[in-house]
């Protein structure tokens, strides 16, 4: 048969892609695409075709990328073709495409978002949040010394409280905070709706123009439903912030130092993007997974008691037992230090990275990476690599006390130019978290009826896009004299 040089050039493009399951006539392989545990499903793909494997789903052409080898060279060795996002038509409709930067396309306004935020957010500035997280950590502390049964209820407001306080300078309420439950339904949605193949609009984006009466529109009327919220969520707080800036009753935030910069130095048309960075600083501020990760540093301390011990040896040591520790004795505690890292690698919170969009046509391993390729990075696989972590499923700082170990922290949060903004901040509030809760606090595995303790079971749950442990008992109480030293230090 006689090929034309079009023909013959498709089909050479065609063999040069990454091997992957054969797809199916109109629908690819979207039944080959798993709807739960999506970090281990994927890498048994990935086990059988390779690290770079080539999927398609309804016309999306999707690259796995399932080792930290070949996504670090095409994310961040080729981040100039590979930083693009690919838009979620249900974001679009909610209201998060309006301001949340992470969605933007990889356009001079992402990059002016992406700047200012790291301005905000860089290594060296988180520094000056440490003292309001020293302070939330010290409250968490006292919550759970009071009510150590409902501990996860008190990290949750630990988390929202701290926040709050740094990005806004607001005090929130102990119970039932009007502003943490906004952002919390907001993170709520934003996990709903980042859910690959969860709406047929995403596939087939014309439905978002269908009335939302049809049967079937159901996803336009919860976006409609959705989208107070998220309005809430960008303007509530922000406006809570600067009527108290406006009134000299404001505490140091981070809203109130955009706005004390820009006074003066912006023209009327410029105002409006002040207002702008400081509502979108807020919201992507709270939307971070730093929660899973303290939930899953309980749990292994329930679980491997003698990695407690050890921890509040060095702490002992190192601070003593007269104050807390705080962020001068980080580099004095290499072993507090190995428990976060393996807190964010033994329960990887986001099993696949969050996809790029390749924006030209890029080759890898001999492999073509057609233009307009959804990359998806298997997190959960680079976090369970055996040739990289040993006994990847139990939880063992130790191994981080060793330099040619991969730092999760190189993985976790991301790739490339598309790598979480607020990963400095998130690091910083981990360790700040178990370094205090370990100084102070003993947490320990239940008791059954007998007096005998109960190991608990590393159980996790996901919702596609996010991990977290399922629900596990502990039992918390404070260290000898700790608790005095917790009061001494809030006073």
């Amino acid at each position: 048969m006689y090929h034309s040089p079009s023909h013959r050039k498709n089909s050479a493009r065609i063999a040069r892609l990454p091997p992957g399951p054969t797809p199916l006539p109109l629908v690819g392989n979207l039944l080959d695409i798993p709807t739960a545990q999506l970090g281990s499903k994927l890498r048994s793909i990935s086990v059988k075709y390779g690290d770079v494997v080539y999927l398609s789903a309804l016309g999306q052409r999707i690259i796995l990328l399932g080792s930290y080898e070949a996504a670090s060279a095409l994310l961040d060795n080729r981040s100039t073709s590979t930083s693009d996002r690919q838009g979620l038509v249900m974001a679009d409709l909610v209201g998060f495409s309006d301001w949340e930067f992470t969605l933007f396309e990889h356009t001079p306004e992402w990059r002016r978002h992406r700047r200012q935020f790291h301005q905000l957010f860089h290594k060296g500035v988180v520094a000056d949040y440490h003292p309001a997280q020293r302070e939330h950590a010290q409250r968490l502390v006292q919550r759970l010394i009071q009510d150590p049964d409902h501990f996860i209820s008190h990290i949750r407001h630990y988390f929202g409280a701290s926040i709050m306080q740094v990005v806004y300078g607001l005090k929130v309420a102990e119970q039932d905070d009007k502003y943490i439950a906004i952002a919390e339904k907001c993170v709520e949605i934003f996990t709903d709706i980042a859910v690959p193949g969860r709406y047929l609009v995403e596939a087939f984006p014309f439905l978002r123009y269908i009335p939302s009466w049809l049967p079937g529109a159901k996803f336009k009327r919860d976006a409609a439903r959705w989208k107070e919220s998220v309005k809430d969520l960008r303007d509530v707080p922000y406006q809570a912030a600067k009527r108290d800036i406006d009134s000299g009753k404001a505490s140091p935030s981070i809203v109130m130092r955009i706005l004390e910069e820009a006074q003066g130095s912006y023209d009327s048309n410029s105002s409006a993007e002040v207002e702008e960075l400081c509502q979108n600083i807020s919201a992507l501020a709270y939307l971070n997974t730093t929660f899973s990760s303290v939930q899953a540093f309980f749990l292994a301390m329930a679980k491997y008691p003698h990695i407690r011990r050890k921890a509040q040896a060095e702490l002992d040591a190192v601070v003593g037992s007269r104050r807390l520790p705080d962020l001068s004795d980080r580099l004095a505690l290499p072993y507090v230090n190995a428990i976060v890292k393996e807190c964010f690698r033994w329960l990887i919170v986001t099993p696949i990275g969050f996809p790029h969009k390749t924006s030209e046509d890029e080759e890898l391993n001999g492999y073509l990476i057609p233009k307009g390729s959804t990359l998806i990075p298997n997190l959960w696989a680079m976090s369970r690599d055996p040739n990289m972590y040993s006994d990847p499923e139990e939880f063992v700082p130790e191994r981080f006390l060793d330099p040619r170990v991969r730092d999760p922290m190189k993985f976790a949060f991301g790739f490339g130019r598309r790598i979480c903004p607020g990963r400095h901040f998130a690091d910083q509030a981990l360790f700040i978290i178990v370094a205090v809760v370990l100084h102070t606090l003993d947490i320990q595995p239940p008791l059954d009826d007998t007096g005998n303790p109960i190991e608990p079971e590393a159980r996790y749950s996901t919702d596609m896009v996010t991990s977290y442990p399922e629900p596990f008992k502990c039992r918390i109480t404070p260290r000898p004299g700790r608790a005095e030293l917790v009061a001494s230090e809030q006073e």
